[in-house]
């Protein structure tokens, strides 16, 4: 589970997203994989202390997103009050080009 770009030569073909193994933050483990995604796929680029500030007070907002022990995707998340109730926000949501539109960033409780 170390690398975070797709194998080379790897087909993304016979991809299907029940292969998609979703894993919660685990640790420090996993903190250069986020980054790295975020890293190669979005254009606003983050500090050390931003990945930190959300995975150590929100962990279990934070997911990845594993096919064949590769990490494709990940989405870093916070919930907070306002206004008297909770609100959730996504900080980051990425999936390497090759996994998109393939349903990975759907969440299995949506109505959509």
């Amino acid at each position: 589970m170390e690398a975070a770009t797709a194998n080379e030569g790897e087909s993304t073909a016979e991809f299907q997203g029940s292969d998609i193994e979703y894993v919660s933050y685990g640790g420090e483990h996993h903190l250069p994989l986020i980054m790295r995604l975020v890293d190669e796929e979005l254009s606003e680029p983050y500090s050390i202390f931003t990945y930190r500030y959300f995975v150590y007070l929100w962990p279990q907002l934070s997911f990845l997103a594993f096919y064949r022990g590769t990490c494709v995707g990940t989405v870093v998340c916070k919930m907070g009050e306002h206004r008297n109730t909770f609100r959730g926000y996504i900080a980051m949501l990425v999936v390497l080009k090759p996994y998109r539109g393939r349903g990975i960033g759907l969440s299995p409780l949506s109505p959509f």
